[in-house]
Order: C-alpha cells, then sequence, then structure tokens
C-alpha cells in the first residue's frame, strides 16, 4: 500500500511539473523573428503566426525593431498582419520559410513605407 501511495505521489509530482515547466523542455533549436519597420510611420497590432504560435507586439514606431523567440515542431511559414498608425486598413504578408531543425537561424522581416515585407534568413 505504501508503494501505490508512493508511486502516485511520484506520478502527480511528475504531472505537475510537466504542465509548469513543460513548455520549456522543447527539442530543437531556439529561432528568433525580428520585425524591423523601415516605413517612416508607426504600425499598430503587429501580430506574427509562425508554428501555430502567435507573437502581438501592440506599437512598433518607425526604426524600432520586435524580436521573438521560438521554437517550431515542424516546417512552416509566417503570417505577418498589421495597421499603420491612423489607418484601419489591415495590411497581411505571408512567405518566408523556418524548419524544424537542426540550424537556429534569425529570420528578418523588413516593412518598408509602401506596406512591402523584404524577407531574409540568416544563421545564428
Amino acid at each position: 500500500m505504501r508503494r501505490l501511495i508512493l508511486l502516485i505521489l511520484i506520478a502527480l509530482g511528475a504531472w505537475f511539473g510537466w504542465k509548469q515547466y513543460g513548455d520549456r523542455i522543447v527539442k530543437g533549436p531556439e529561432h528568433r523573428a525580428v520585425i524591423e519597420n523601415r516605413s517612416d510611420r508607426g504600425m499598430v497590432a503587429v501580430r506574427l503566426v509562425v508554428g501555430g504560435r502567435r507573437f502581438v507586439k501592440d506599437t512598433l514606431a518607425d526604426g524600432q525593431d520586435a524580436s521573438f523567440p521560438f521554437h517550431v515542431g515542424e516546417d512552416s511559414h509566417f503570417e505577418l498582419t498589421w495597421s499603420w498608425s491612423g489607418s484601419p486598413a489591415e495590411l497581411t504578408w505571408s512567405g518566408g520559410y523556418v524548419s524544424r531543425g537542426p540550424m537556429a537561424q534569425q529570420h528578418v522581416m523588413t516593412v518598408d513605407g509602401d506596406g512591402n515585407v523584404i524577407y531574409r534568413a540568416e544563421g545564428r
């Protein structure tokens, strides 16, 4: 009976640890996504989706960068959505490519004044 109770306590401790810290135990390299605003105007409601994860930056002033570290479990591409300050129109871009490994990369998306996105991947 004591062994059963001890086994249950160990199982509960492992389950609790997995729920609290499981997202930090990820295999594979850590990639980084960088959004550069080079548009001469501010960006608002900036959202980036990659590998099923969503990253949000409320505002991104001209000349500023936003950086997001991430892991992916499978090959994926990027979806970037934003609006210009003072404009309700939403712009979107999708493209780029991130592989699940084994090489970590920095993925840079530069937004220009026309709403074009220039994508480049760099080794880390």
